[in-house]
């Protein structure tokens, strides 16, 4: 399987990391494109797993889940110094 794709128009990587004992951190990149811009990414810390091709099953499974809990609600909300009229 595939550690790396487009899903619902949302881009995922697989990032997993080796770790000193031989094990696999199981980690994701989530992006959303909006024309030639990131409108929005997450990075996402999971399991540890003995081999990298586990890490990478559980790093599809976690990017679809969060794709299609959060699509269209990861609107970027940065901090402003603006205060409504009221």
């Amino acid at each position: 399987m595939s550690a790396r794709g487009i899903y619902k128009g949302y881009t995922f990587a697989d990032v997993s990391t080796p770790m000193e004992n031989g094990r696999f951190r199981a980690r994701v990149a989530i992006l959303a494109l909006d024309g030639t811009r990131t409108r929005s990414q997450r990075f996402i810390d999971l399991e540890v797993f003995h081999t990298r091709e586990e890490a990478g099953e559980r790093v599809v499974t976690v990017a679809r889940a969060w794709i299609d809990a959060n699509a269209g609600r990861d609107q970027l909300d940065l901090p402003t110094n603006f205060s409504p009229l009221d």
